[in-house]
C-alpha cells in the first residue's frame, strides 16, 4: 500500500499534465489568446492534479466510523500498523460523546 502511495504525487501530475495538455490544443485550434489558454491549462492541470491525489489518498486510507446510530463521529488513517488501526477502532466505537447528524 505504501507503494502505492509513493506513486499519488507523479500519476496526479502526469494526468493533470495530459488533460491539461488537450484542452491547449483544443483552444489554439480556436484560436484563443496565449494568457487566456495559460490560465486555463494551470487551473485544469491544478484541479485534475488535486482530484487524482485525492482519490489515491482516499484509496489508501483506513476510516473507523461509531457504531451507534446517526452519530457522526469517524477516524480517518494512512498507513496505520495493526496495533494503530486497532487502537483507533477501539477509540472510535467507545467514544464519550455522540455528535448527532442533523438531516433536513
Amino acid at each position: 500500500m505504501l507503494r502505492f502511495r509513493r506513486l499519488a504525487v507523479p500519476a496526479a501530475v502526469t494526468a493533470g499534465g495530459w488533460v491539461a495538455w488537450f484542452m491547449v490544443v483544443r483552444l489554439r485550434a480556436h484560436h484563443v489568446p496565449v494568457s487566456l489558454i495559460a490560465a486555463c491549462a494551470l487551473a485544469v492541470f491544478a484541479n485534475v492534479m488535486v482530484a487524482v491525489r485525492s482519490l489515491i489518498e482516499g484509496a489508501c486510507a483506513v476510516t473507523h466510523r461509531c457504531p451507534a446510530s446517526g452519530c457522526a463521529f469517524r477516524v480517518r488513517l494512512t498507513n496505520p500498523d495493526a496495533a494503530e488501526n486497532r487502537r483507533w477502532q477501539e477509540a472510535a466505537t467507545a467514544h464519550p460523546t455522540h455528535a448527532q447528524t442533523w438531516r433536513h
